[in-house]
C-alpha cells in the first residue's frame, strides 16, 4: 500500500493509463474514426491527430512534471486520468457504444474496460499523493 500511495506509485499509474489512452486513440483511429468521417476530410482528420499529439504531450509533460515532484504535475495527471480513463471509460459503454459494444469486438471492450479500471486506480493515486503531506 505505500508504494501506491508513493509519487512514484502515482506516476507508474500514470503511466499505465497513458498507455491505454494511446491503445485506445489507435483502436478508435481504426475502427471508429472511418465510420463517421469521410477519407477525403482532411481538415477534421488534422484536427483529430493535433487533438491526440495535444493530448499525449500533456501526459507527457504531467508525467515529467510529477516525476519530478510538481503538484501541478500530479494535478494534470489527475484530469486526464479521470477525463481519458473513467469519464470517456463509463461514457463509452454508456452513451457511445451499448455493451456489449459490436466494434472491433472485443478488442474495444477489453482497451475500455482495462482503461477505466487504470484510469481509476491512476486517478486515487494522485489524489492520494496530492493529500498526502510533504509533496
Amino acid at each position: 500500500m505505500d508504494w501506491f500511495r508513493s509519487r512514484r506509485g502515482a506516476v507508474v499509474l500514470s503511466a499505465a493509463a497513458f498507455l491505454a489512452f494511446l491503445e485506445r486513440a489507435l483502436l478508435d483511429w481504426r475502427y471508429v474514426f472511418p465510420e463517421f468521417v469521410p477519407k477525403t476530410d482532411t481538415v477534421t482528420a488534422a484536427v483529430s491527430v493535433a487533438f491526440y499529439v495535444a493530448c499525449a504531450a500533456a501526459w507527457l509533460w504531467a508525467l515529467s512534471a510529477a516525476s519530478r515532484g510538481s503538484r501541478g504535475g500530479l494535478r494534470a495527471l489527475l484530469v486526464l486520468a479521470l477525463l481519458f480513463g473513467v469519464v470517456m471509460g463509463v461514457a463509452t459503454p454508456t452513451a457511445l457504444c451499448r455493451f456489449p459494444c459490436q466494434t472491433a469486438w472485443p478488442l474495444m471492450e477489453v482497451s475500455n474496460w482495462v482503461g477505466l479500471v487504470i484510469g481509476v486506480l491512476a486517478a486515487a493515486a494522485a489524489t492520494i499523493r496530492l493529500r498526502s503531506p510533504g509533496e
